[in-house]
């Protein structure tokens, strides 16, 4: 993994944004990294902490911390700012997506070997988030797998609205290879499972 990110123990990043949008995006990926080993702090204002990264806050929003960090990451998109320091200090390599399409399509994203995002969304709005994912890893490539059930259609019509190239992979591969997630107990969803599953298809 990127950075040296590992499953032996976990990393610590130090959260410094105070604003809005950087408490959210806490909010909406905390759990999901904890279950892989990365533990986000919001320190309490002037505690002292140690952390692997810090984040620093954007101007007029900072949290007055003091910390101590092998790196530091400052990036006005709370966004970018996140997947910088999950990757820190070489950012990621590889990004892979899978998508399994249905009535809802479900999409996983790994960057290098690290489970970032999970959800279910309308499949005409897979393009969008597939274009935004790419725009905030920023990895230094990218594939996209896709399922071959019901939803195709529209799915891939997104996609292609959005220029992103992908690849469509049998449907029966997430039965017959099915994901051995070491977040089972975190991710149970079965269509998300099927969707880390096509993600990790060569």
């Amino acid at each position: 993994m990127a950075g040296g990110w590992g499953w032996c123990g976990f990393r610590v990043l130090c959260w410094l944004r105070g604003d809005p949008e950087g408490i959210r995006v806490v909010r909406v990926l905390r759990g999901l990294l904890e279950a892989q080993g990365v533990v986000i702090v919001l320190p309490e204002p002037d505690s002292s902490v140690v952390c692997d990264v810090v984040v620093l806050g954007v101007e007029g929003r900072v949290l007055k911390v003091t910390t101590r960090g092998s790196g530091v990451v400052e990036d006005p998109d709370a966004w970018r700012a996140l997947f910088k320091a999950l990757s820190h200090p070489t950012g990621f390599s590889y990004l892979r997506i899978g998508v399994d399409p249905g009535a809802t399509c479900s999409l996983a994203a790994y960057a290098d070997n690290l489970l970032v995002w999970a959800e279910k969304l309308g499949c005409g709005d897979v393009g969008r988030r597939v274009k935004w994912l790419i725009g905030v890893v920023e990895p230094r490539r990218y594939v996209v797998n896709i399922g071959s059930g019901s939803g195709l259609e529209e799915l891939m019509e997104s996609l292609l609205g959005e220029n992103v190239e992908f690849n469509v992979v049998p449907e029966e591969t997430t039965t017959v290879k099915p994901v051995h997630s070491k977040i089972k107990d975190y991710v149970r969803d079965e269509d998300i499972l099927a969707a880390m599953t096509i993600a990790l298809i060569h």
